[in-house]
């Protein structure tokens, strides 16, 4: 059985990102959810966070396989792979997650790299 946090991760991989449900950015991400890259944060509404993913979804169309979840109730840690169907480019990628209240607060990422975890 999935943790809480592993289980919301599993939907904004498959059901938002995948299957493209977002409105389900109003039931599993904060408002604020905050994104911290290397040397910046940035903390989106959900309505910015939903405009984000529209904007990727419709530039890239990618989809995403999970190499590795794990975590508990409070962190999940995310390795995928993705194909941007505009494209061809495959992508991956390595974020980390933190939840609270039951919505994603939280996520580190770096930049993309070109290729796949293997």
């Amino acid at each position: 059985m999935s943790t809480g946090a592993v289980r919301l991760v599993e939907r904004y991989v498959y059901e938002l990102y995948n299957d493209e449900q977002i409105d389900l950015v109003d039931e599993i991400c904060g408002d604020p959810m905050t994104r911290h890259g290397a040397g910046s944060i940035r903390a989106l509404s959900r309505r910015e966070q939903r405009e984000r993913i529209v904007a990727d979804l419709a530039a890239h169309q990618p989809k995403f396989t999970v190499v590795t979840l794990v975590g508990d109730e409070t962190f999940a840690s995310l390795t995928w792979n993705a194909e941007r169907l505009t494209t061809g480019e495959r992508l991956c990628g390595i974020e980390i997650f933190k939840v609270h209240d039951g919505v994603i607060t939280d996520v580190w990422n770096p930049d993309y790299l070109e290729g796949s975890w293997s």
